[in-house]
């Protein structure tokens, strides 16, 4: 076994990596006298051109603050968001975050080669461009010691280092190898099409707008640098004509005053689409191999739909690099072990508030049919009632709150208030509130409601917790 290059090998430069790798290379240890020699590995360091990660919640911009990043907003032009807008048919509803916080929104790209930018600052880390193929393991104990990587037309390399994190994303290489056998797998959950319109403006303005459309999945519209706006189309299958079905059935659906410029867009740029999965995660240390861990979408995954995959990671990087700086060695596997109990656990609260929250409110706002129509309209309505009813969804939503028991109430509450609406308003088609006689068919839809949002919420909640 050679003696190591690095004390920790960061395998990813995405979200998670260089957050990490900064963190770490910035915080002081009084049982440790020396830095942290950190190597930060990533196949191509040029600006990622992706369509997604561009909305960091307010509790991913806390985070940026304690981690001493949040200046990488400001290098951006960041645009503040003030919270959600949702159309549904003639309702609209505004849900603003609780007062003092707001979203970001940026490009992606810009945003990921601002965090390589701080990290590559650090005088102890090494960013280096290259591409991970395979783990170092020692022959005898098969503890993770390195990895080997090649530059493109190079010769592989070894990389030797104390401790392996491995931040290489969804489609994580080294996901099983780690973990072994895993009690859970990514699970494909459909697609998200992104489109970028020039000139539109909103009905409310500085709000993400979310309209919930017939015959179609939920579409994401909030506002990014340079007068432009992201459209986010959620896909449950891949249709043969994509441009066809935004134009055919969806465009028809939005405010008029959107219309235009969308379909402008259709004719100059193109239309994208990216897969999304759900993956809980994984208790690592003990049960997992010696000398790695997985961080990041390699380790969990959930919907995109409330935009919560940067607030989770960067929480993540947050309540790690405290562990880590508390330790005497990173060659020490079975303290590294008690960290990563610990912080599976420090974590639980708000990413599986997080990840919970983004898969039952896809799995209601996506989905069709009579009992998701009730469970929408009492949705709408238990926000249209006032800020104080909206304040707690609100702050799970945005990742400031950390209660999953919290999360469970106010769905909890929203589900009977859908109930009571089902009740005591008309349904459409109809001038009057439903009569006596009417209460049997009723009830037997009440508690179709219920069982609908425990199907639903049941299974993710138990994954997670």
């Amino acid at each position: 076994m050679l003696s190591p290059s690095y004390d920790v090998l960061i395998v990813g430069a995405g979200v998670a990596g260089p957050a990490l790798a900064y963190a770490l290379a910035t915080k002081t240890c009084d049982k440790r006298n020396a830095t942290v020699r950190i190597a930060l590995l990533e196949r191509s360091l040029s600006k990622p051109d992706r369509i997604v990660a561009e909305l960091l919640q307010p509790g991913g911009v806390a985070a940026l603050k304690i981690l001493g990043l949040e200046s990488c907003l400001g290098e951006l032009g960041s645009v503040s968001l003030l919270g959600y807008h949702v159309l549904r048919g003639e309702q609209g509803v505004c849900a603003p975050f609780p007062e003092g916080h707001d979203a970001r929104a940026f490009n992606h790209g810009a945003f990921i080669m601002a965090l390589r930018d701080r990290a590559q600052q650090a005088p102890n880390i090494d960013v280096i461009e290259s591409t991970v193929t395979s783990l170092i393991e020692e022959k005898n104990t098969h503890r993770v010691i390195g990895v080997r990587a090649s530059q493109a037309g190079g010769q592989p390399e070894s990389y030797f280092a104390n401790l392996v994190i491995l931040a290489d994303g969804s489609s994580s290489k080294f996901r099983t190898v780690v973990l072994g056998n895993m009690p859970y797998e990514p699970s494909h959950k459909g697609y998200l099409a992104g489109l970028i319109v020039k000139g539109l403006k909103l009905p409310m303005p500085k709000y993400a707008t979310m309209a919930v459309l017939k015959g179609a999945g939920p579409v994401i519209f909030f506002e990014l640098p340079n007068n432009e706006h992201r459209m986010l189309i959620e896909l449950k299958q891949q249709p043969p004509g994509l441009k066809e079905h935004i134009m055919h059935d969806i465009v028809p659906q939005l405010p008029p005053s959107v219309r235009t410029p969308i379909l402008n867009a259709l004719e100059t740029s193109r239309v994208r689409r990216v897969p999304h999965f759900y993956l809980p995660p994984t208790k690592q240390g003990e049960c997992s191999k010696a000398g790695a861990f997985l961080l990041g979408d390699s380790l969990n995954m959930r919907h995109p739909l409330t935009a919560g995959g940067m607030t989770v990671a960067l929480n993540d990087v947050v309540i790690l690099s405290d562990l880590l700086a508390q330790i005497e060695s990173f060659d020490n596997w079975d303290e590294i072990s008690a960290i990563l109990r610990k912080w599976h656990h420090l974590r639980k609260p708000l990413a599986s508030t997080i990840n919970t929250m983004s898969m039952s409110w896809a799995g209601i706002f996506a989905a069709e049919g009579e009992v998701f129509d009730i469970m929408q309209e009492g949705a709408l309505k238990f926000f249209g009632k006032g800020a104080e009813y909206s304040e707690e969804p609100m702050s799970l939503a945005a990742g400031i709150t950390h209660s999953p028991l919290l999360l469970a109430r106010n769905s909890l509450a929203i589900t009977f208030y859908s109930i009571w609406v089902l009740f005591t308003h008309p349904r459409p088609g109809n001038k009057s509130a439903p009569q006596f006689y009417e209460y049997p068919s009723l009830l037997f839809k009440a508690l179709n409601v219920i069982w609908t949002m425990g199907i639903v919420m049941g299974p993710v909640m138990w994954a997670e917790m």
